[in-house]
């Protein structure tokens, strides 16, 4: 269901070619542009191009690494679930607002049509034109929005449904952001911890070293006034 969303999202955002690479991208990290363009039978210009395009909407994000010999940089891509999801949900948010809009418009307010021309008017339009169309000069009906009505309500439980599986993974890809979030912070924890208990270490050897230092020089001391 994951791998449907993101599609939704990629073919609706950059076109048919985002899905194929995300596709190769899917449950995958940092995979070589180099790689994506052979799988993908396409130069490695097209392939920079689409993933740039996705990167600006959040899609996927790359690392770069310098090649030794060659001295150019290779980038490495991944898909970023959460933030395609994010986006996902927030298109289809506009959608739905955008549709409640229409159905607004259709029940507060009257249109008229051409039976000949089938071209929509306003009431206020119609009521310019004396109710004549301005293209055939027919007679201007009164129209029925019930059709127009049911057709967008029925694409809103649609959306709705969506938004709710997609509310739903991200629901669960947090979670994981959540984990992947807590074991770094441990593992940088354990890092400033060991560093620490290193420099407490050392701090503790050089007191041991300049008490030692101090010990030795009191001995030559005493030794140095009894031998005079």
């Amino acid at each position: 269901m994951q791998k449907d969303l993101l599609n939704k999202v990629l073919e609706e955002t950059i076109g048919k070619s985002a899905v194929r690479i995300g596709d190769v991208l899917y449950e995958k990290k940092n995979v070589n542009e180099f790689l994506i363009a052979k799988k993908l039978d396409l130069t490695i210009n097209q392939i920079r191009n689409l993933l740039y395009k996705m990167a600006e909407f959040g899609l996927v994000y790359s690392m770069r690494k310098k090649d030794k010999k060659k001295g150019w940089y290779t980038y490495y891509w991944t898909l970023n679930v959460y933030k395609s999801l994010e986006f996902l949900k927030n298109m289809l948010d506009k959608k739905m607002k955008d549709l409640q809009s229409h159905i607004f418009s259709r029940e507060s307010k009257r249109f008229y049509i051409c039976d000949s021309c089938h071209i929509e008017y306003s009431e206020e339009n119609a009521l310019l034109r004396d109710f004549i169309c301005g293209e055939c000069g027919s007679v201007l009906a009164l129209k029925d929005s019930t059709e127009f009505i049911n057709a967008r309500k029925k694409e809103i439980e649609i959306i709705k449904r969506d938004l709710k599986l997609v509310e739903d993974e991200l629901i669960i890809e947090k979670g994981k952001l959540g984990k992947i979030r807590d074991r770094k912070e441990k593992s940088e924890k354990k890092k400033k911890d060991k560093e620490r208990a290193e420099k407490r270490a050392l701090a503790k050897k050089l007191r041991a070293k300049e008490h030692e230092t101090k010990k030795i020089k009191k001995i030559v001391k005493k030794y140095v006034k009894k031998s005079a």
